[in-house]
């Protein structure tokens, strides 16, 4: 079999695309494949496949996946023809995008390490770029988003990330199976609006509820894209757990100012287990814990609402939860303790978010473990030169997209 022959049925090329020649350029390690178009009549447009005239032919060169330990080049002259309706069109070849110098083998090779690796050792490996890898990542993200039908929206999650510490910040929305469906810039009410723009059709009148943090941005967009968002929204405990914890620590700090000298390095040991739950507090942190309680009666007033909260929430009776929270709310504000007053009136102001998370035993946990998967793979890529590759990196690795080049 001649070279001509073997890297025909290697490339798979059928007429009118024959392989006329193969050429080894042992100086720069380099196989240069020579295709030629063979039809030099009955050329169809690629738009229309009406019957055209051949124009001209333009030289282009492709890199293709190595020979051993050659670097493989596709290089033909690629006809261009004139189309009564469509004017000048490129032939399409068969072996690649129309917008790209590398075949499709190559870059689902590219791809295919890029999704175990990094940008920067993928781009050592095959001595490209990261402009080049960062097209060939967007052409793939542009397919899979193309080809997308229906998505499962019936329970969505909202949650921010940062592109960089304290700078640029980016929303994510997902639904209940993990799967990234949309990204968008900021952390903003229309953030989470164009996030719920970029869904295919009619997906969010399947929505039945949304999982956030308390954010007013989000939602007021959710009020205004999303059908009875009232019923809808809900916040996650975590977050009513985040403020109740924060309340406690400022009145145990408050509290120290009041010790005697010689208890404040006691008390200084036990600033963690004011912050657990009960069941996780050891026999030697429930007796520390014991021994400051008559000197520290705000903190431990402070700790026992935090379990109260916890106590409620997982009670998992919604039946009555109204009530409860109601009562909780009351006998906070008659603590005249400012920081768990401050959580009261947020809670007060939240209770059908709340109630509503509580109804639908929802929790922003997975979310938030696609966030720290997105912040991991921050680190691992040294940053992002932008916030558009950092949401294209998003969507490549957690939008579990069909990036292939064929239905």
């Amino acid at each position: 079999m001649s070279e001509a022959a073997l890297y025909q049925q290697i490339l798979g090329l059928t007429p009118p695309w024959n392989v006329s020649n193969v050429h080894l350029d042992e100086q720069h390690q380099r196989i240069i494949v020579i295709v030629e178009y063979a039809a030099s009549s009955n050329i169809q447009c690629p738009i229309c496949e009406a019957p055209s005239r051949h124009y001209d032919s333009r030289q282009r060169t492709w890199r293709h996946l190595d020979t051993c330990q050659y670097q493989t080049l596709i290089q033909a002259n690629v006809p261009r023809i004139h189309c009564p309706t469509h004017g000048y069109q490129t032939l399409q070849v068969p072996w690649a995008n129309e917008s790209s110098r590398y075949t499709e083998l190559f870059e689902m090779h590219v791809l295919t390490l890029l999704s175990m690796s990094t940008l920067n050792a993928v781009s050592r490996f095959f001595k490209l770029s990261w402009g080049a890898i960062d097209r060939i990542m967007e052409r793939a993200v542009n397919r899979g988003l193309a080809k997308r039908g229906a998505v499962k929206t019936q329970h969505l999650l909202v949650d921010e990330t940062a592109l960089k510490k304290g700078h640029e910040y980016v929303t994510l929305l997902s639904n209940h199976e993990g799967q990234v469906l949309a990204v968008s810039e900021g952390r903003s009410a229309t953030s989470f609006a164009d996030c719920l723009a970029q869904l295919p059709a009619n997906s969010v009148s399947h929505t039945q509820s949304v999982c956030m943090d308390m954010s007013p941005a989000y939602i007021k967009a959710a009020r205004r894209h999303i059908p009875n968002a009232e019923r809808k929204i809900a916040f996650d405990h975590f977050h009513i757990a985040k403020l109740l914890t924060e309340a406690v620590n400022k009145i145990r700090k408050a509290d120290l100012f009041g010790l005697a000298p010689s208890m404040r390095q006691e008390a200084h040991r036990t600033r963690f287990s004011w912050l657990k739950r009960q069941e996780n507090l050891c026999d030697t942190d429930k007796e520390r814990v014991n021994k400051l309680v008559p000197a520290m009666m705000n903190t431990a007033l402070a700790w026992y609402f935090k379990e109260l909260a916890r106590n409620i929430w997982y009670s998992n009776r919604v039946r009555g939860a109204k009530q409860r929270w109601s009562n909780w709310i009351a006998l906070a504000k008659a603590t005249e303790l400012k920081p768990l007053i401050a959580v009261a009136d947020t809670i007060e102001n939240k209770l059908w978010g709340i109630l509503n998370a509580m109804r639908f035993g929802l929790s922003n946990g997975l979310a938030e473990a696609i966030n720290s998967q997105v912040r991991q793979l921050r680190v691992k890529a040294m940053g992002y030169r932008n916030s558009a590759r950092f949401r294209r990196a998003i969507l490549f690795h957690f939008g579990k997209l069909d990036m292939g080049f064929h239905q």
